[in-house]
């Protein structure tokens, strides 16, 4: 099945990392085009606009870095939004009629995950087409195929 529009949440963290070298690969493989996504959660209390502007700009300069590492000839775009990651992410690959979500799990414990919740769960049950989740230990061996192979 060939992948045109491959949608990659990036947290930031060594998950995401692993997640963007295999949608990457995924991407070049099937000669799609790859949207970086980052969702800003918007905080519980009133934040200045300053600061949300600040986090703004700072993912987006941090997701044009990782642009920039994709290789010539495929096509990247960057999203930075504010709300709530899991539904943000799936009304952003519903919106843009994504094939496929390529994301890391964030590994967190089980006492975490029933607290905070699992991204990559809300994801998955909300995602309007296929979702790749690559848990904490397979995430590094696909980055490290991925990076191979580029």
């Amino acid at each position: 099945m060939a992948f045109k529009k491959i949608l990659c949440p990036i947290g930031h963290e060594e998950n995401s990392q692993a997640a963007f070298a295999a949608a990457v690969k995924l991407a070049r493989e099937s000669r799609g085009t790859l949207y970086l996504l980052h969702v800003i959660p918007l905080p519980n209390s009133i934040a200045a606009e300053a600061v949300l502007l600040a986090d703004r700009e700072g993912a987006e300069q941090k997701l044009q870095k990782l642009a920039a590492q994709v290789p010539p000839g495929i096509g990247r775009t960057v999203i930075v939004k504010f709300g709530h990651p899991a539904k943000e992410i799936a009304e952003t690959a519903r919106r843009m009629g994504a094939d496929l979500i390529v994301m890391g799990t964030q590994g967190r414990s089980a006492m975490a995950r029933l607290f905070q919740g699992s991204v990559a769960k809300k994801v998955l049950e909300l995602a309007p087409c296929p979702v790749l989740a690559l848990p904490a230990g397979i995430a590094y061996a696909a980055s490290g195929a991925a990076s191979q192979a580029a």
